[in-house]
């Protein structure tokens, strides 16, 4: 059996959760206006659930290794909130992630450009982002933290 990206259900938000220990690592993930301590109810409402099309990335055991969110602005296919189970970080599950949705996003929404947000100091996940063939490209104009966070894009 092998990776598999497949739609996330509410029963997968509590193992989710459970990733996001703090405020520090909501801040990370979900930015700065993402609440914590959170309930279901506003972690639903803050990640967007409903609007963004809803992932989880099971290994070849199907566990629950990865998350993400794949939506459209600017003109292309977007990324959001990704992030690896915590005890599988360091293997290659962030690649895999992003391979699985990069696929997902050109099925969904036929764009030819993928783009996401990062901040600065988040040194992995923009590595990880930079080795999938993103790159560092100007700021939408309206988008917030311009001076905390990168804008990368790459093609699909």
């Amino acid at each position: 059996m092998g990776w598999s990206l497949v739609a996330a259900v509410d029963r997968d938000l509590d193992e989710l959760m459970a990733w996001l220990p703090d405020r520090a690592a909501v801040d990370v993930w979900g930015g700065p206006i993402f609440r914590f301590p959170f309930t279901r109810e506003t972690f639903l409402q803050d990640c967007h659930w409903d609007e963004f099309a809803t992932y989880r990335l099971n290994d070849g055991y199907g566990n629950f290794a990865a998350f993400g969110q794949i939506g459209e602005r600017y003109g292309r296919s977007h990324l959001a909130r990704l992030i690896a189970s915590p005890t599988m970080r360091g293997q290659g599950v962030g690649s895999r992630l992003m391979t699985h949705l990069m696929q997902e996003a050109r099925r969904l929404y036929r764009y030819e450009e993928c783009g996401l947000f990062v901040y600065r100091h988040n040194a992995p996940a923009l590595h990880c982002y930079k080795a999938a063939g993103f790159e560092i490209v100007d700021y939408p104009d309206d988008a917030p933290m311009p001076d905390e966070c990168f804008y990368l894009k790459r093609k699909l």
